[in-house]
């Protein structure tokens, strides 16, 4: 079983995947549109619809190792059960949009790879914004490494991107 924190950085990833959608961010740092960037913003894309639709396996399969282990989960079994602790309201119906990829440097532990800003839009006043760290995984596949809350107001696009995976 997940260490008591671990529930609540799960909790915290969970409300940062929870509430995304967006606007089209700035082409001027945007990466040459590949099958590798389109299949980078299709696991984003993934990675939400899965969290909208409260499929906690499919989210913790879309995450980075150091992911999930940044939550205590050292199982994905263990990654389910943090963040599919009850949470508030059904999010099936929000849009869901997604913003440029560009290439992200490597900050801290969180290798180089595409940032994108991710979001959910729930209705009037109910729009969060998330900066999402995919970095290449095994065959392929884009994994979620980093997924932080863009605060409000403070732009959606790159350098706001940048600036969040910055501070975690």
């Amino acid at each position: 079983m997940a260490a008591g924190s671990g529930r609540a950085a799960g909790l915290l990833v969970a409300a940062a995947v929870l509430p995304l959608t967006g606007c089209g961010g700035s082409s001027g740092d945007a990466v040459e549109t590949t099958a590798s960037t389109a299949a980078a913003v299709e696991a984003a894309r993934a990675y939400q619809r899965a969290s909208l639709h409260q499929d906690w396996r499919a989210v913790c399969e879309g995450m980075t190792e150091r992911l999930r282990r940044r939550m205590d989960a050292k199982t994905l079994d263990e990654c389910v059960e943090i963040i599919g602790a009850p949470g508030i309201g059904d999010h099936r119906d929000a849009r869901m949009s997604t913003g440029t990829a560009f290439d992200v440097e490597a900050f801290g532990d969180h290798p180089a790879g595409i940032g994108l800003r991710v979001t959910v839009d729930e209705g009037p006043g109910r729009v969060a914004h998330t900066a999402l760290r995919l970095v290449p995984g095994e065959a392929g596949a884009w994994l979620v490494d980093q997924a932080v809350n863009i605060p409000s107001p403070g732009g959606t696009g790159p350098t706001a991107v940048r600036d969040a995976l910055r501070r975690n």
